[in-house]
């Protein structure tokens, strides 16, 4: 045997047994990848529509109307919930 074929053995070997449950279609890996991205596809819950909330979700010159959206989706969830 050459000398290159003993590494190259050892790295078949090592992936055919030992990375298809980590690395495989359905494996561990690819499963933490898809929750990551559910969590992150998930439509944000509104809690308040407090002025300080208003100021980080929305442009200045709309802030009166983005409150009245704000109000509405918060009374849709409660609905929701009930």
């Amino acid at each position: 045997m050459h000398r290159g074929s003993i590494p190259l053995l050892l790295w078949v070997f090592f992936t055919s047994t030992a990375c298809p449950h980590s690395f495989g279609r359905g494996g561990t890996i690819e499963r933490a990848v898809l929750k990551d991205m559910e969590e992150y596809a998930r439509p944000l819950k509104l809690t308040d529509c407090e002025p300080e909330t208003l100021r980080e979700l929305c442009l200045p010159e709309k802030l009166k109307e983005c409150e009245r959206q704000c109000k509405e989706a918060l009374a849709a969830q409660e609905e929701e919930e009930w």
